[in-house]
């Protein structure tokens, strides 16, 4: 199942530049064997992809030398993102690598007129969140150094799927919790997510996989969680 991990940063523009100029700016040839595609915009929101060239090497048996030969290929990189002028913010669907050369190309495209810096999730306040939110199903929960009754610490895995009040639980243990997987229904689609402690938010869907309505769930979920 394709996932993806959905990485933060302010996205403040130092320069009077709308939607539409930004995006001439993009498609225009930035760096060698880099582009970026535009899927969608309005007055104040971009999405698209990011595509780049990547050398990898493997070693691999060749059955007509009978030997292992270093292999050195070129693959393309996807990384999809977005930017929300309105909000001050830039999501990117990825690694941090990822993430880092989409940095790095979208300031060259607008001269460095945008202060971009990563911004924290608040853990808490996720779950504060999801709390009072409809159709979320919590499923494995993990907490380390859990005392028991005779004083024995351990590291859990609880499966909450069955509970009537999951977060009475994870309330119990808050400060031992590690990750929780939900899924969350929308439209009758459930979305599948593991949410870490450290604030990292891990989708188990791409995000041209997920409608319009779905992502401003998802959007709503992160504006709520403390970004700063």
């Amino acid at each position: 199942m394709a996932a993806s991990n959905i990485l933060i940063y302010k996205f403040i523009l130092r320069t009077d530049l709308s939607c539409v100029q930004i995006i001439d700016k993009l498609e225009q040839q930035i760096l060698d064997e880099t582009r970026f595609v535009i899927d969608d915009y309005s007055d104040t929101e971009i999405s698209g992809t990011y595509i780049y060239s990547s050398i990898y090497k493997s070693v691999e048996y060749d059955f007509d030398t009978n030997s292992f030969q270093n292999i050195t290929r070129k693959k393309y990189v996807t990384t999809e993102f977005h930017i929300n002028l309105e909000k001050n913010y830039m999501d990117v669907w990825g690694s941090s690598q990822n993430a880092s050369k989409i940095i790095t190309a979208l300031s060259i495209a607008i001269d460095n007129k945008a202060i971009i810096e990563p911004l924290e999730l608040d853990f808490l306040k996720i779950i504060e969140y999801l709390k009072e939110t409809d159709n979320v199903i919590v499923g494995k929960t993990t907490a380390t150094q859990v005392a028991f009754n005779d004083g024995i610490l351990a590291d859990c895995t609880f499966d909450l799927s069955n509970y009537d009040n999951p977060f009475e639980i994870i309330e119990r243990y808050k400060k031992n919790i590690d990750k929780i997987s939900i899924k969350w229904k929308c439209e009758d689609v459930y979305i599948g997510m593991l949410i870490f402690i450290s604030g990292t938010i891990r989708i188990y869907r791409l995000r041209h996989s997920i409608n319009n309505k779905q992502l401003n769930m998802i959007y709503r979920m992160l504006e709520c969680s403390g970004r700063r």
